[in-house]
């Protein structure tokens, strides 16, 4: 589970299937409709912490993030999220930009399937160290209640290929609200490694322009995967969205 999940989203038609990815949240994007149906969606946020598959990129910080997305007629997509991280003791730091993009199709049986691929590049701020970045292609696909997504990346934060999975649940409990809960497993692609488990619950609850997040995460071990300082296994955030 990404908190906040723009990262790993898709925006637009590939959106729906995580609100997670993208949902779980980061940001709902209002979405406005062009002369050519096309359609584009602008979101500023703030959380209290950057997770991401269960592990601080903030190192537990506060963070601000800008969401940006295009979502075409024919399924194809392309989103953008900068953050930036209340830094200690300097401000205001740039953390991290991630790009995506995809095709969604919806299928007669009523399941959409989506493809693509995605970028992020992570800041000294983040707390790996130094500047670190990866790409992953990944394959999805989802449903009314249910959906699931595989990525793959040849080089994962430099520490080789990677392979992770992840299962999404999602219903609407009340008017407004949207309730998630997930779990993922990164693998090594050669075994180098022990397999990371991470997972979480997200609650959503938008009025007009605004979303309203909260999350619970959690992790297994992993550090060879993510060379950053310690940070508690489960955490807690808070996060506010306005749609542009």
């Amino acid at each position: 589970m990404t908190v906040p999940a723009a990262h790993t989203a898709s925006p637009a038609r590939g959106r729906a299937g995580s609100k997670l990815p993208a949902a779980l949240a980061a940001a709902t994007l209002s979405m406005i409709a062009t002369p050519a149906a096309a359609q584009v969606g602008a979101a500023v946020s703030v959380f209290s912490d950057y997770r991401f598959r269960g592990f601080s990129l903030s190192e537990s910080r506060p963070v601000g993030i800008l969401d940006l997305s295009y979502d075409a007629p024919s399924g194809l997509y392309a989103g953008a999220s900068g953050s930036v991280v209340a830094a200690r003791g300097e401000g205001l730091r740039a953390l991290g930009l991630t790009v995506n993009g995809g095709y969604a199709k919806q299928l007669k049986s009523g399941l959409t399937v989506d493809v693509g691929s995605v970028y992020a590049h992570y800041s000294s701020y983040s707390g790996l160290g130094s500047s670190s970045s990866y790409a992953e292609l990944y394959a999805g696909v989802r449903g009314k209640i249910l959906s699931s997504r595989v990525s793959v990346s040849p080089d994962y934060f430099g520490v080789g290929s990677t392979l992770h999975g992840e299962v999404t649940g999602q219903f609407s409990p009340a008017r407004h609200m949207q309730l998630q809960a997930s779990v993922g497993a990164l693998a090594p692609l050669g075994g180098a490694y022990p397999l990371v488990m991470d997972g979480g619950l997200r609650l959503e609850w938008t009025s007009g322009r605004f979303s309203f997040h909260g999350a619970i995460t959690t992790r297994g071990g992993g550090r060879r995967f993510y060379p950053i300082r310690q940070s508690a296994r489960t955490a807690l955030i808070f996060g506010l969205s306005y749609a542009l």
